[in-house]
């Protein structure tokens, strides 16, 4: 599906490190999620998945999936984060095909917000690649700065 494409699912822009990696953004009707299709330059000396890959995912995921989300109580939105803590599990290796990677934020306070992440291969609900939980720091003003 192209960009132009009204059907297309929305796609959201990272930063330059997000097109260093070649993952995109992607929302659709079940929500925020990323897309990876596995290069040769993204498997480690043993032929499979570095697990820096993965872990990325899990991060980038987590945090974006905060935003624009309220924090309870203060009638603000998130508008940054940043993370705290990641805790991850490797489940496989792989060696080819599309990772997808997926957040539902399970708690969301005042500073802080707790978010489990998910990698999965061939789709959202596919085999599971790497799981994990994120504590991320959260702001009302964004952080971003110009590159």
């Amino acid at each position: 599906m192209s960009a132009q494409d009204p059907s297309a699912p929305a796609s959201y822009f990272h930063g330059p490190f997000q097109q260093l990696v070649g993952y995109d953004i992607l929302h659709n009707e079940r929500g925020l999620y990323f897309q990876l299709p596995i290069r040769r330059d993204h498997l480690n000396p043993h032929g499979v998945l570095h697990g820096g890959v993965p872990l990325t995912l899990l991060d980038a995921v987590g945090g974006r999936s905060l935003i624009d989300r309220p924090i309870p109580g203060s009638g603000q939105l998130i508008q940054s984060s940043v993370t705290v803590t990641l805790t991850v599990d490797f489940m496989r290796a792989v060696n080819a095909g599309i990772l997808f990677a997926s957040a539902t934020p399970d708690h969301i306070g005042k500073t802080l917000a707790y978010v489990s992440v998910k990698v999965t291969l061939d789709a959202l609900d596919g085999d599971i690649v790497s799981r994990g939980i994120g504590t991320y720091r959260i702001y009302t003003k964004s952080l971003v700065k110009s590159i």
